[in-house]
């Protein structure tokens, strides 16, 4: 059983949960995956039993997990993604599995996930459709935590490898990666630096396949390449404390180099899926693994400038939600604690955690996004395990999913 933790968010915490487990039940989801659908749901019910000590909510997960199950087997296996697929389903079963939730006895099915994961994901970086969420990138994210399971993992995350090394552009002294899934009127070359949509988690995943071992030369090759070509988009013009990130969301070719699409692309705020917050991350994980010390000082300068920025509009926070509102900056900093050991980031955690609370205030108060309780991103699944962590005193594995690990 684990103790809750009491800390300055406990009572609010409590007052808060049953709300948002009202609204989940109160407005079911339509579709299966993990990001807005009902895999998302059965995640939040089982933590939801590890905190409130019942199991008849972990029996009752285990029902609808079951059900689902046969629902995607009568179907077929359609969609390989990781927001609305079966990376998303495998990353999902791995979660519970890892949690103790659920016995680990899916190895013949996620084998065949596994086979189809990888040659729908392979196909989609070939043609450069590099999105983590929609595109390749979050197949393999998948199957690299399959590599203790499946004997083909290692061949297929190899073949990752060498196929982002053929799709990589080449630019003076690094790389990009295009997404073709990303696609802006008028910016058509556009190049995305984002953990949701661009080469942060392409560098993410490569830096896990590294670790394991795989195509390290070549993976240390791209890794190097890609922090090259987005540490020099740093700003240098006129930056104002607080409003301005370090380094642009996407830059575009113009004469021969790359710049930002516009001055609004240094204004990324803080979110999970796009920002300085990202380049923090990504930037503090290659410094562990690569052991480089430069780029360790340049996420610190990043992550403690992103300090400053408190201002709700200046963020560009939308509401209590993970994706890109209040729980999921407050968990960001709470994560970039844990890798870099700072304690700086406990201010941000503590400032968007009172931020959340407002938030949530405002959307019960005039009855904000109802519609949308049940998605874990942009609804109030993932808001609720972010307050979950905090009662636990410690993280959940289902961080992992969205590749904060």
């Amino acid at each position: 059983m684990i103790a809750i933790k009491e800390n300055i968010w406990t009572a609010q915490i409590q007052a808060r949960l049953p709300k948002l487990t009202d609204l989940i039940t109160q407005n079911p989801v339509e579709e299966s995956n993990v990001s807005r659908g009902e895999l998302g749901v059965i995640m939040y019910f089982f933590y939801l039993s590890r905190i409130v000590q019942d199991e008849r909510l972990a029996r009752e997960a285990y029902t609808r997990l079951q059900k689902l199950l046969r629902e995607l087997t009568a179907r077929g296996l359609v969609n390989a993604m990781l927001s609305s697929g079966l990376a998303g389903l495998g990353l999902a079963l791995e979660v519970l599995i890892n949690e103790g939730f659920i016995e680990d006895e899916y190895d013949d099915f996620l084998g065949r996930v596994d086979d189809f994961v990888f040659e729908s994901a392979l196909k989609k970086i070939q043609k450069e459709d590099t999105d983590f969420l929609h595109g390749g990138t979050g197949g393999f994210h998948y199957l690299y935590y399959r590599l203790n399971k499946n004997p083909k993992a290692e061949a297929f995350l190899a073949e990752y490898v060498r196929t982002l090394a053929g799709v990589s552009r080449p630019h003076q002294t690094g790389s990009y990666l295009k997404n073709a899934y990303m696609h802006r009127n008028g910016w058509p070359d556009e190049i995305n630096f984002s953990l949701s949509h661009g080469m942060a988690s392409s560098i993410l995943v490569l830096l896990n396949v590294y670790e394991s071992g795989i195509e390290q030369d070549l993976a240390e090759l791209l890794i190097r390449n890609y922090i090259h070509f987005i540490t020099r988009h740093k700003r240098t013009g006129a930056y104002q404390k607080g409003k301005h990130g370090l380094f642009p969301n996407t830059v575009v070719p113009r004469d021969g180099h790359f710049s930002p699409a516009e001055d609004a692309s240094y204004l990324g705020g803080l979110r999970w899926c796009y920002g300085d917050l990202n380049v923090t991350h990504f930037l503090y994980k290659a410094a562990e693994i690569l052991k480089e010390h430069t780029w360790f000082d340049l996420a610190s300068e990043t992550g403690k400038a992103t300090l400053d920025m408190k201002d709700i509009g200046d963020a560009r926070c939308h509401g209590s939600l993970f994706c890109h509102g209040a729980t999921g900056i407050a968990h960001y900093y709470d994560y970039l604690q844990r890798i870099s050991g700072l304690q700086d980031y406990q201010a941000g955690y503590d400032h968007w955690m009172q931020v959340a609370f407002s938030e949530y205030q405002k959307e019960e108060e005039k009855a904000l996004y109802p519609e949308v309780s049940g998605y874990f991103l942009e609804g109030s699944v993932g808001s609720g395990l972010v307050l979950m962590n905090a009662l636990q005193g410690e993280p959940g594995y289902w961080e992992k999913i969205w590749l904060l690990s």
